[in-house]
């Protein structure tokens, strides 16, 4: 069996994505706070934009999360 994630319908997609965001970015801070790293201004709205750019197209969680930490370290290299 494998996890398939379905674009979000953009009826309801307003409202799950603010939710989304939120918990992306409290996610991103939490892990940067973790690792010790404070982040350049604008990178956790990057990452958390992407993320949901990219689960938004039918990527699955875990593919949004590896590229979207990719792309932002390159964008801001750290």
């Amino acid at each position: 069996m494998s996890l398939f994630v379905a674009p979000i319908a953009p009826a309801v997609a307003a409202g799950e994505n603010d939710t989304i965001t939120r918990l992306c970015l409290a996610g991103f801070n939490a892990a940067m706070s973790h690792a010790g790293k404070t982040p350049p201004a604008g990178m956790g709205d990057y990452t958390c934009k992407c993320f949901l750019d990219e689960v938004n197209a039918g990527g699955s969680i875990q593919a949004a999360q590896d590229t979207c930490k990719q792309k932002a370290a390159a964008r801001y290299k750290i």
